[in-house]
């Protein structure tokens, strides 16, 4: 099967995914192959968007599961997914960290976060 780069870039994205959270990479993107053809643009016709094309119910079922069942990797995954699309549509650390949290929290949420990334640095 050829691939062009963006499919290739999505499929490695997958496998070093789906090898950290212990889920066959062959099968994560054969889902995604079926889905989206490998590509980020695609959507379906029911409005999702993506390479998983996942629904906000899906997403409402991953969210629901995670209550029940304490799986850290799911949560790693989900949390750094959520600080991805915060940072692409706020376009600053400091704008995504502020809106992480609770709205009252964010003065010094902010502000604690920085202090632990100067930590972190070092």
């Amino acid at each position: 099967m050829n691939l062009i780069i963006e499919q290739i870039d999505n499929k490695n994205k997958i496998t070093a995914i789906a090898k950290v959270l212990g889920v066959d990479p062959v099968w994560a993107t054969a889902i995604a192959m079926v889905e989206s053809s490998l590509g980020t643009n695609q959507r379906s016709p029911t409005g999702c968007k993506g390479v998983f094309q996942m629904s906000s119910i899906a997403v409402k079922d991953l969210l629901q599961e995670m209550e029940k069942n304490d799986d850290d990797l799911i949560d790693i995954a989900c949390g750094i997914a959520f600080l991805h699309l915060l940072l692409k549509r706020h376009k600053s650390i400091e704008e995504a960290t502020a809106h992480f949290c609770d709205p009252a929290d964010r003065g010094f949420y902010v502000d604690k976060v920085l202090a632990y990334m100067k930590i972190f640095k070092q």
